[in-house]
């Protein structure tokens, strides 16, 4: 059985991207510093790990979409 974590947050853009391509739910973004915080339901340690590693593999333009995506809602709460 997959140990899910029922809230994971992040500030790696990176990784919150992935998690949005592969559907994972992003229920909040906070601002702190300047930095962006990306608040996730659900998210299997598996797939953490996978992206550790380097193993984890998404779709190149969905991925783009969503780096730009996230970038722009950072943005818009900085300036606030």
């Amino acid at each position: 059985m997959t140990d899910i974590l029922k809230t994971y947050e992040t500030s790696d853009i990176i990784l919150a991207a992935v998690l949005k391509v592969k559907n994972y739910s992003l229920y909040e973004i906070t601002i702190t510093a300047n930095n962006g915080f990306f608040h996730f339901n659900d998210v299997p340690r598996e797939l953490l790990f996978e992206y550790d590693i380097g193993k984890i593999l998404v779709e190149p333009v969905a991925f783009n979409m969503q780096i730009k995506n996230l970038t722009t809602a950072v943005r818009r709460l900085v300036k606030g």
